[in-house]
């Protein structure tokens, strides 16, 4: 009896077996069905914006024809009829020259031990300290240059054993250097990194690097920095003391920051936080980023057709671009505020000329940051309201970076073609994060696979 039993158990493994081969092969046959049906959607978006761009240009002409003034943005933004916008892009003519990052040359596992690293930053002035954020509470500080060391096989083990881990009040989601060091009764404000938590607080961690190694601490504040709902992204001014945070409530809180004494030992500095300005918004802020000359705050607000822009030396004065434009002088077909698509993540271009758009419909956009007129539309990745769409601009500005959430890969744009030249194969599961340096060819992404990668020309 107990043969028969084997026997019968056998038939059935066999047979079950059969069966998911026979499912496998048809899973693999649907797959490939919607990888034709998302090429065949995307070459159709294309065909719309053709569509929409030509109606947009019948509609103005006849206007004018009419003698009547040029369409403008029906959500109250700038007239884009102006000098710039006939020369706008005209960089964007010739392929790009083939530098950029494409080789991932070290990968740094577990810098948040077991948890997914949710946010990566490098220090601008020069590049060689990173800071990642992680779903672990953690700020993890360490220079990632030592994992570059040749003939030793262990070199990314040891950054990340001697990277400093700072403990946060909930999972850090996003991080930010400050840009440069500001005089201050004296003295120089220490580099800074502000990393944003999932709890809605703030927190600043002092770092400096020397013979010895790095050391990182948590900087005391004058004010806590607290939102009742989770931060969404923070970035600082290129040029000022300047620290803007968007959180999940829809407020945008613009704090300047200082040191409270001229004492530059990390155990004694104090931070003296004060508020700039509030902005309080519609809704959810997705994105935010100053531009280069850190004149305006960008931000995207969601369920919105539109950029605002807060010009900081104008008592944050608002204006808006809307992102249904096609041309330089109107709106697309007349569809101003119809809402396709959300923003969730923006770059300016090295150059400050360009903000290249990251939305959640599987379309990156390049617009010009004075006019809001469309330079390029990207598409051939696929993006949708559940992913994380990330974007970065080539040091050269001649490529753009966004992640996919087919796979782990980096898509990398040539902007004159719009289209894609290459695909960074490195991570396991969908990235996360995205950090493109301004000053290197240097790129860093955070995965769902728990790795940390630094990609290098």
């Amino acid at each position: 009896m107990d043969l028969l039993g084997d026997i019968g158990n056998a038939d059935q493994l066999t047979s079950v077996r059969s069966e998911n081969a026979v499912l496998n092969k048809k899973v693999k046959e649907l797959s490939l069905k919607v990888k034709e049906l998302t090429i065949e959607n995307q070459s159709l978006l294309a065909e719309v914006e053709i569509y929409r761009t030509e109606g947009s240009s019948t509609i103005n002409n006849n206007i004018n024809n009419n003698g009547s003034p040029l369409l403008l943005s029906s959500s109250g933004g700038n007239n884009t009829n102006n000098d710039d916008d006939t020369i706008a892009g005209t960089e964007f003519i010739k392929s790009g020259n083939g530098t950029y990052p494409t080789e991932a040359v070290a990968s740094l596992e577990q810098l948040h031990q077991n948890s997914n690293p949710l946010c990566c930053a490098l220090h601008p002035i020069d590049d060689t300290v990173l800071a990642t954020g992680g779903a672990d509470f953690y700020l993890s500080l360490c220079q990632w240059g030592g994992a570059l060391v040749p003939n030793d096989e262990n070199a990314a083990y040891k950054v990340t054993q001697k990277a400093i881990r700072l403990r946060c009040p909930g999972p850090v989601i996003c991080v930010a250097f400050s840009h440069q060091s500001h005089q201050n009764q004296g003295s120089t404000l220490p580099p800074i990194v502000a990393a944003g938590c999932m709890d809605g607080s703030v927190v600043m961690a002092g770092f400096q690097a020397g013979v010895s190694g790095l050391t990182a601490k948590l900087l005391k504040l004058s004010e806590e920095i607290k939102f009742t709902k989770y931060i969404k992204n923070l970035c600082w001014s290129p040029t000022a003391p300047l620290l803007a945070v968007a959180s999940a409530d829809g407020m945008v809180i613009i704090y300047k920051v200082v040191l409270s004494s001229s004492s530059f030992n990390l155990d004694e500095v104090v931070l003296e936080v004060t508020v700039d300005e509030k902005l309080h918004l519609s809704g959810t802020v997705e994105t935010l980023c100053f531009t280069g000359e850190g004149r305006s705050l960008v931000c995207y607000v969601r369920d919105t057709p539109y950029l605002s822009h807060f010009n900081i030396e104008k008592d944050y004065e608002h204006t808006k671009t809307n992102l249904n434009k096609t041309s330089g002088d109107g709106v697309c077909g007349g569809f101003g505020d119809h809402v396709s698509f959300a923003v969730m993540d923006m770059a300016m271009s090295p150059n400050n000329k360009y903000i290249a758009l990251a939305t959640d419909k599987s379309r990156n956009i390049v617009i010009d940051s004075v006019s809001g007129k469309q330079i390029r539309n990207l598409y051939g990745h696929t993006n949708d309201g559940f992913s994380n769409p990330k974007i970065g601009w080539s040091k050269n500005g001649q490529y753009v970076f966004g992640n996919t959430q087919e796979d782990g890969s980096v898509c990398v744009w040539d902007v004159a073609s719009a289209k894609i030249v290459k695909r960074l194969e490195g991570h396991k599961n969908p990235i996360r994060s995205m950090y493109s340096s301004r000053i290197t060819d240097t790129l860093v992404t955070t995965s769902f696979d728990k790795n940390v990668k630094i990609w290098l020309n």
